[in-house]
């Protein structure tokens, strides 16, 4: 006997998995060359996610292969390196729902690239647990954790007057590498007692390197911090986007509030540095672009 409904709900099930493997591909593709901040967002968002369903997997499987002695060790190992995460990365709250604290993660760019850093350094070392078949939690050194972040401007921040530092992006040389996500912009550099968001939010660009990446032409990122008028300006290559400094445009900043100048990225730094195809200029030597008027150099 034919059956209509049947045949109907099968086309429309067709119908949908054919929507959805064209999102997956359009999604791949985007992050394979992403153009806009929106696909950038897309690309970490994908790569914060996935590497937070691989932690959570490989951390399953550990725990079922361990004695219960070892078991023991891997909780405790686990919650010292959860500490260790969110003191490093900034973050001072966490929410039941999962998807709800990876959304809210992802409106602050330094701290997803931190997270998914600490996360995929964490799942390595998660399946060197289970190759040994042991537990032996260790502590990373501190030239471990500087590798991660860059602290490369003042110590104490800043709360008033105009600075301009530079960065350079060679993305040929990176992709040769490796894939990345890099943060690059300003943080507060204290904790802001008795305000609702203590921490602050960090602000500046994100840089997601792919090796199907077809972006060829090195990149010079200027940015303009007004912190007396609770501004930050960028540039590509000279030219300003969003509204050049003075101007009512660029991202807002908390007034009032310490800022220093900050690098973040999902691997690690070192190699790029070494191979020139990265490089953060603070001021300790001449800028490629010229430096807005009544600004000056973050690092004098």
């Amino acid at each position: 006997m034919f059956n209509r409904s049947a045949l109907v709900r099968s086309a429309q099930l067709a119908l949908i998995s054919l929507a959805l493997a064209f999102a997956a591909a359009s999604t791949r593709a985007q992050c394979d060359n992403p153009k806009t901040d929106a696909q950038r967002v897309q690309c970490i968002g994908d790569e914060l996610r996935g590497s937070d369903r691989t932690i959570n997997r490989v951390y399953g499987e550990l725990m079922k292969s361990l004695s219960p002695d070892d078991r023991i060790k891997l909780r405790d190992d686990q919650r010292a390196w959860i500490k260790r995460r969110d003191l490093t990365c900034n973050i001072t709250w966490s929410k039941g729902d999962r998807e709800a604290w990876l959304a809210d993660l992802l409106l602050d760019y330094q701290k997803t690239v931190c997270v998914v850093r600490f996360t995929n350094e964490r799942v390595e070392a998660l399946n060197n647990y289970q190759k040994s078949n042991t537990v032996e939690p260790s502590t990373p050194s501190a030239a471990q954790q500087s590798d991660l972040l860059y602290d490369l401007s003042t110590k104490q921040g800043l709360t008033k007057g105009k600075w301009y530092f530079e960065v350079k992006v060679d993305y040929s040389a990176i992709r040769s590498i490796a894939e990345s996500a890099i943060f690059v912009g300003v943080i507060q550099a204290a904790p802001e007692a008795a305000a609702a968001n203590q921490q602050g939010n960090s602000y500046g660009s994100l840089l997601t390197i792919r090796r199907t990446d077809t972006h060829s032409v090195p990149v010079t990122i200027g940015f303009a911090v007004d912190l007396d008028n609770g501004k930050l300006y960028e540039s590509e290559n000279g030219a300003w986007s969003g509204g050049s400094p003075g101007s009512s445009g660029g991202l807002d900043l908390l007034r009032g509030r310490s800022y220093k100048g900050w690098v973040t990225s999902s691997v690690t730094l070192n190699p790029f540095f070494k191979a020139h195809a990265f490089d953060v200029n603070f001021g300790d030597r001449a800028f490629i672009y010229h430096t807005p008027d009544g600004y000056s150099p973050l690092q004098r």
